[in-house]
């Protein structure tokens, strides 16, 4: 099959998967124009769809690296390891040819090919308006989720919501940043109105209604847009569908998936027939990887820092963060979800967009940040201690360093607040300020050759 990397494999991995999005083996690679015919095709395809989420470069493996010890959360303490693909990463030293950051580009453009599929061809076949609505809407999050992604780690990136073949990828520019946004927030918007509030049965754990609009709200919030953000991330606040837990660690144990402060996360199933687990998340071997600043930040009761603690103990193999922390069948097969979105996330940043709107001296906002501490055992703050907009922004992004810790949040944070160089510099690593964006992957800049419409970043 011929391929580019932008548009990669136009039906690689759909698959006769029943109704669990995990089982997602593919049975043959059909033929795009023939296979989308009954409710069932688009169903596997959407099954497809959320599978290249799992895939090792993103959710499944390599975000650990891109977004998390790109951050002052992780450390990369192995430079022999892949031949330093990774530890490049961490100290700002990779090279445009660096594959880890070419495979995820290729992998978030799959998954949005897969959507493209999925959403150009399903009007035009009969099935349910309901369950049609759905199959849309699923289409819309993911492809919305993975453009977010692609235009936090490389800014302008080339916009595509069509499924084309090889001969039109080549005429593919990079968009301007605020082209790629406007296309994410139709997306989530759409799809808020045709997911379903709820799902039972095999279903559980597929995108929601409010899973849309927590992330769009996240999106109003990266894009600076309080306004919208305060009343978009409110619906999900005052909702019913969503709580925090009592007990924080009980957010992660791995036989209380799909609870009710997760609004979306990405499903791994350890020991299934078809290899639906994943490697161990931030494992190590030779040491402590969890950067010392992290856990300093935490006060000696705060119920989230044992979730930083690896265990059985740094030394071990696959010795493994405990939010992370799921019993080996394997070193390969660890069944534990990835957490994408969820309740203390929303209400940390629903209380940063209020702030950001006007601050109030113990109003709303405070009462809403301090949900999140109370629940982490920590004192709540005051007026007396935040007293200006400028120090609640800063105490809110710092608890959500705490709470959202090895989350994929901090670096996105540390970016959106203008904040990376300074954090970085604790930990000893000077970084290049135009380090806030990744290369483009060489590969890319090659094939399509033309400095005006696909240039490099600044920088590289």
């Amino acid at each position: 099959m011929k391929k580019i990397t932008v548009l990669l494999a136009c039906m690689i991995g759909l698959s006769a998967c029943q109704k669990d999005f995990l089982d997602l083996k593919p049975l043959s690679q059909p033929n795009a124009d023939n296979f989308y015919k009954t409710a069932n095709d688009f169903g596997n395809a959407v099954n497809g769809a959320y599978d290249a989420l799992q895939s090792a470069s993103q959710y499944g493996g390599d975000y650990n690296t891109i977004v998390e010890a790109r951050s002052d959360n992780v450390l990369d303490n192995d430079p022999s390891s892949s031949a330093g693909l990774r530890y490049n990463i961490d100290r700002f030293i990779e090279p445009t040819t660096n594959s880890v950051l070419r495979d995820t580009w290729g992998s978030l453009y799959t998954g949005i090919n897969r959507c493209n599929l999925i959403l150009d061809k399903i009007d035009a076949v009969s099935m349910d308006a309901t369950l049609k609505a759905r199959y849309k809407g699923e289409a819309q999050f993911i492809r919305a989720l993975s453009y977010f992604n692609l235009v936090r780690l490389w800014g302008r990136v080339p916009l595509v919501l069509k499924a084309g073949s090889t001969t039109e990828a080549r005429s593919f520019v990079r968009n301007e940043v605020t082209e790629i946004y406007a296309a994410i927030e139709k997306d989530l918007t759409d799809a808020a109105t045709g997911l379903p509030a709820t799902y039972t049965g095999v279903d559980v754990g597929r995108a929601t209604s409010g899973a849309a609009k927590g992330l769009l709200g996240k999106v109003y919030v990266t894009e600076k847009k309080y306004d919208l953000a305060v009343s978009t991330l409110r619906d999900v606040v005052n909702g019913t569908t969503y709580r925090l837990l009592p007990n924080v660690a009980d957010v992660f144990l791995v036989s209380n998936k799909n609870n009710a402060e997760m609004l979306f996360a990405v499903k791994f199933r350890k020991g299934g027939l078809q290899g639906e687990g994943h490697g161990s998340w931030y494992g190590t071997s030779i040491g402590d990887n969890i950067e010392p600043s992290l856990r300093a930040a935490y006060l000696p009761a705060d119920k989230r820092l044992p979730l930083t603690v690896q265990v059985p103990v740094p030394t071990s193999i696959n010795a493994v963060p405990r939010k992370f922390y799921d019993e080996l069948s394997g070193t390969n097969d660890v069944g534990n979800d990835f957490p994408v979105l969820r309740f203390a996330d929303v209400l940390l940043l629903y209380a940063e967009a209020l702030n950001e709107v006007g601050y109030q001296a113990d109003v709303e906002a405070f009462r809403t940040l301090n949900l999140v501490r109370t629940r982490a055992g920590v004192p709540n703050y005051t007026s007396a201690q935040l007293t200006t907009k400028d120090t609640f922004r800063t105490a809110i992004i710092n608890e959500r360093r705490l709470e959202l810790a090895l989350e994929n949040d901090r670096w996105f944070d540390l970016i959106r607040t203008g904040t990376a160089v300074d954090a970085i510099k604790v930990t000893g690593i000077t970084m290049p300020a135009y380090r806030t964006l990744y290369p483009v992957p060489q590969s890319e800049i090659d094939t399509y050759n033309n400095k005006t419409t696909f240039p490099q970043n600044q920088g590289y």
